[in-house]
């Protein structure tokens, strides 16, 4: 029979082997995303126990309920459109400040005359915002009629994602359109639209920010906005904005002073158009409640526990405006606190304590950690994810009282001859704790930093898709990764479809500019490799790899909020250029004078050019990391022996032995970059000779 004293051992281990799956299970369901549902339910709880908050009186709507529908004719679903000139030119004649119609105005009327009417008034007002849809399955882009968009101050898209529940908590901003030269054309959201154009800020972006955005001209009045999206600060219902009836601004049955200099949202709440949302606030509400106030006889049909659609964008342009954006807490202080939660709940696998007291402390925890949510939330708009925290702490109640049920008994049985001479095993000396060093400080260190990128990668995933790109870019990453740890590389990120690595941190690696040169080689090589396997696009894989050696900052950097280990500084800067630059000289891996002179004789370089890179004084000399001397045929030396000669008399002005020199070279090796473009600057400089003091530097003045 084992001693108490072993017993008690065991039961210790048991109880940290408990804690630990625990802990381990919930960090795991909140990273995957399975407690996503339960945080939603009880963030909606918030917003409804708040209750009704009231508004900043500038936004009205204007719904198009059943009494308009009743007393204008509407036919087929809609309301005959003539009727929307005359509501925007009531409106406008009130002295309202922004009108959003919450409306497509994507087909022709069958009388044109209507159009061109409508298309007058919403130009004469000059303060129109229209809808739009960015994307609707097997329709896609849906805009308004260009001579409404001639006559409109802007458009937005309505189309808004909805959470698994189908609760809509969140809007997009944007939406980006990829151009054929590659840049990226921004749209806003309806909201968004309608809160610019409100605050009549020019339609320019800052995006240097990771947390969030600006908008508005840079030294002017801007706008900040949480980054990547809103999650609206719902004040209420429909209710909580003043309304006016869609006929009585049509018949102009109001008074202006409703609406002036207000920003006015026309809209529909006909139950039919099925224009609802189940939105935070609405998902608790009752039947009852919803139809038995005062407003039952203006607004009717609207199902339970939704709200209007164009009451969701006024809530989104109030939360906007008002600036009172709700935050979510970073998800790494959760995953601190479910550790650390469940560390404390090792209290429950203490047979001291009894079964009552322990569900006490259950529910007073619990109810702890529901009041300082909540509390976060009312007074800071922080939502705190507390679903992974219950979670910890129910379960390790639930296991740690089984735990204490079995080895109760076990411990019963081996001290029955004790009886009455019975204590409790001791509270657990010492919990297992991890300390984590939190330094904003870098450390100064020289590293040789690796960038590539993929040739024309815009192009191919245009043509490839979605599917077929994401297939791509998996097979590619699973190549090129390994070679990054096969040599000591630290990978950094990875930045759409390019790779930036770096040697020498935050282990030493004494040879770190070999062992970049090294993986730059091992990953053209494992590039052609690639091209013979059956994937879409692969064969057309192109890469440029720029390397660099220099000293920069590197550690966790960043705000306590968010940390990244990563590095920065100029020599950074200058790698990423180099990969570039690539395209210029017509190569696969262009290395800096830092680099090339920290290389053996393993390695076979040739000087490629001086450049002045933009931003920079002084000159570097540009190298070609053309392979491993040992596998250069004779051929190719000779091609760089030629190139050397002709680099050589091109520095000294000597054009025509110059150009004799690089045509030499392309006869052996056609194909030879380098050797291309010093034959065609040695013709335009015979062409065109330099003058004053030329020095040979090349000056880029782009990135």
């Amino acid at each position: 029979m084992i001693s108490i004293k072993q017993f008690r051992k065991i039961q210790v281990v048991l109880t940290i082997l408990c804690t630990v799956l625990v802990i381990a299970g919930v960090l795991f369901a909140y990273h995957a995303g399975y407690l996503r549902g339960a945080d939603n339910s009880i963030f909606d709880l918030h917003v409804r126990w708040r209750g009704p908050v009231e508004t900043s009186d500038k936004i009205v709507l204007v719904l198009m309920d059943d009494k308009s529908s009743k007393e204008l004719g509407r036919t087929k679903g809609t309301f005959p459109r003539r009727y929307y000139t005359e509501a925007l030119t009531n409106l406008c004649q009130a002295g309202t400040e922004i009108i959003g119609l919450d409306v497509i105005l994507s087909a022709a009327d069958t009388d044109p005359q209507v159009d061109i009417d409508l298309a007058n008034a919403i130009y004469d007002c000059n303060n129109v915002v229209l809808a739009r849809v960015s994307s609707l399955q097997g329709v896609g882009e849906i805009s308004p009629l260009p001579l409404f968009q001639e006559a409109m101050i802007g458009d937005g898209f309505i189309d808004v994602p909805l959470d698994q529940d189908e609760i809509l908590r969140k809007i997009r901003f944007l939406n980006a359109k990829p151009l054929e030269d590659g840049a990226l054309q921004l749209f806003p959201s309806f909201s968004l639209e309608l809160a610019r154009t409100y605050l009549n800020l020019d339609f320019q972006f800052d995006f240097s920010e990771e947390d969030h955005f600006l908008l508005g001209a840079a030294g002017e009045e801007q706008l900040l906005l949480p980054y990547p999206e809103l999650l609206i600060n719902y004040h209420g219902d429909f209710t909580a904005f003043p309304r006016l009836s869609y006929v009585d601004v049509v018949k102009n049955r109001f008074a202006p002073e409703a609406v002036q200099g207000k920003l006015v949202l026309i809209g529909s709440s006909i139950a039919i158009q099925k224009d609802f949302f189940r939105t935070p606030f609405t998902r608790f509400a009752t039947e009852k409640k919803a139809f038995s106030d005062r407003f039952k006889a203006v607004i009717t049909g609207i199902r339970k526990n939704k709200d209007l659609g164009v009451s969701c964008h006024a809530h989104a342009v109030e939360t906007i405006l008002s600036q009172r954006f709700i935050y979510r807490i970073d998800k790494h202080l959760i995953l601190s606190m479910i550790v650390l939660l469940g560390i404390a709940s090792v209290l429950f696998y203490l047979p001291a304590l009894g079964m009552m007291r322990e569900t006490f402390v259950l529910c007073g925890i619990t109810a702890s950690i529901v009041f300082a949510s909540h509390f976060s939330f009312q007074n800071n708009l922080v939502w705190v994810d507390i679903a992974p925290l219950l979670a910890v702490l129910f379960f390790q109640f639930i296991v740690g009282v089984s735990l204490q049920k079995v080895m109760h008994k076990k411990k019963t049985a081996m001290v029955t001859d004790l009886f009455g001479k019975y204590q409790s095993p001791s509270v657990v000396n010492k919990l297992v704790k991890g300390d984590i060093e939190i330094a904003l400080e870098g450390q100064h260190k020289e590293l040789s930093m690796l960038f590539s990128d993929i040739r024309s990668f815009t192009t191919l995933s245009e043509e490839l898709g979605a599917k077929d790109t994401g297939r791509l870019l998996n097979v590619y990453f699973d190549a090129m990764i390994p070679i990054v740890f096969e040599h000591e590389g630290t990978l950094d990120k990875l930045m759409g479809d390019a790779v930036m690595a770096f040697y020498g941190s935050p282990a030493d690696v004494p040879e770190h500019p070999a062992k970049a040169a090294i993986t730059a080689l091992e990953m053209l090589k494992k590039l052609e490799s690639l091209r013979k396997l059956d994937v879409p696009g692969i064969e057309r894989l192109a890469i440029g790899i720029g390397l660099n050696t220099g000293e920069v900052t590197v550690g966790n950097l960043g705000s306590y909020a968010f940390m990244d280990y990563t590095i920065i500084g100029d020599a950074v800067n200058l790698a990423s250029r180099l990969e570039g630059l690539n395209k210029v000289y017509r190569t696969q891996i262009l290395i800096t004078e830092f680099t090339a002179e920290r290389l053996d004789a393993r390695f076979l370089v040739r000087e490629l050019d001086l450049v002045r890179v933009k931003g920079k004084h002084k000159a570097i000399a540009l190298f070609e990391l053309v392979g491993y001397s040992a596998e250069i045929a004779d051929e190719k030396k000779r091609v760089l022996a030629l190139f050397e000669a002709g680099l050589a008399a091109y520095r000294n002005q000597e054009w025509a032995r110059a150009e004799s020199e690089f045509a030499e070279a392309l006869e052996i090796d056609p194909k030879d970059g380098p050797s291309l473009l010093y034959i065609e600057r040695a013709h335009q400089m015979k062409a065109e000779p330099p003058v004053g003091d030329w020095d040979g530097v090349t000056t880029f003045g782009h990135k």
